[in-house]
This record gives structure tokens, C-alpha cells and sequence, in this order.
């Protein structure tokens, strides 16, 4: 079963614009992850945005640590290379960690971390793949996959595209369908 590596950006709008349960719905049949290091920040940021609370009881989303000597090496790499703060960037720093020892596909919206792992020759996808990928799948039909991108846009969650009507076109131009 293929690892979904979350880091917190998708997980904190698909909080934020509740749409927690449609996430759930997207991702049936993954085997779902995120680095405790996501799960921290995010618990960081729940006094200020209470909806981020619930992303730790969903049952379909499990902790993993970076126990591996791999793993810790790793993390060490990607935080030294994506630098800032003691408390910036460490949810990105993780799950690339945590993909290129166990595999998977990191769910990453941030483009230096999506470079990064890219040029490492990683699976890296953003929360609107995710849409698309369930689209695909038949989970979401069309008006709904475009109310969640409206929704994630009003949550404050910067994407490529200004509204959910623009989905699928960009969605064609990536590649993302035929």
C-alpha cells in the first residue's frame, strides 16, 4: 500500500476549511502518515486556530518518527538546506526525511521543498493533486472538488490557480489528466 507523507500546510486548510472529512474521502485506501514533527506544529497552531485540533484524532491519519539513523541523517540534510529558524521548516525536513528512506508520496504544497525532493527524485505532490487524484478515482465529482479548492483559497492556503473553476483546466495543463 503506498505511503501519503503529510507535512502541514494540506492538513492545516483541509482543517481550517473543514473539509477534514472529504480529505478522508480522497485518500481511502492510502496508508496515511505524518512526521511528529508535522503533528507539533500543528499543535502549535491550535490555540489560535481550533479546527487544527481535530487533525490528531482522525483515525485514518497515524504519527510516524524519525527514529532511523537514515531518517535522522536525512533530516538533518533537508533542514540544513531548507534552513530558517530552530522552528521553521521542520514539518517539509521530515516527511522528505521520512520519504527518501521509507518511500511513499510526500504531500507538500511549499515549492523549495517540493524542489528539493524533486531533484532528489522523490514522489512530491500538493493538496491539489490530492483534489484531482480523487476526481480521478471517482470520490469527488467536479462541483465538489471545485468547492474545496474555493474553500482551501478562503482558508488562506496559497495555490496556483485563483478559484476552483480554474481546477481542472490547470489540472490538463500539468499533466495531471489526459
Amino acid at each position: 500500500m503506498t505511503a501519503l507523507v503529510f507535512d502541514n500546510t494540506a492538513l492545516n486548510h483541509f482543517a481550517k476549511a473543514g473539509r477534514l472529512t472529504e480529505l478522508r474521502t480522497i485518500v481511502e485506501g492510502y496508508q496515511c502518515v505524518a512526521p511528529a514533527e508535522v503533528f507539533s506544529e500543528l499543535a502549535r497552531a491550535v490555540a489560535e486556530y481550533p479546527a487544527l485540533g481535530s487533525i490528531s484524532a482522525q483515525d485514518w491519519l497515524k504519527p510516524v518518527e524519525l527514529g532511523e539513523i537514515e531518517e535522522i541523517v536525512a533530516f538533518a540534510r533537508y533542514k540544513h538546506e531548507l534552513g530558517g529558524g530552530p522552528e521553521t521548516n521542520i514539518g517539509e525536513s521530515a516527511v522528505l526525511a521520512w520519504v527518501s528512506v521509507n518511500g511513499g508520496i510526500a504531500i507538500i504544497d511549499e515549492s523549495a521543498a517540493t524542489s528539493i525532493g524533486e531533484r532528489d527524485g522523490l514522489a512530491i505532490r500538493g493538496s491539489l493533486w490530492l483534489i484531482i487524484h480523487g476526481c480521478k478515482e471517482g470520490k469527488l465529482d467536479r462541483s465538489v472538488a471545485e468547492g474545496i479548492v474555493d474553500d482551501l483559497i478562503n482558508s488562506g492556503m496559497w495555490l496556483p490557480i485563483e478559484s476552483g473553476a480554474a481546477l481542472f483546466a490547470w489540472a490538463y495543463e500539468q499533466g495531471f489528466l489526459p
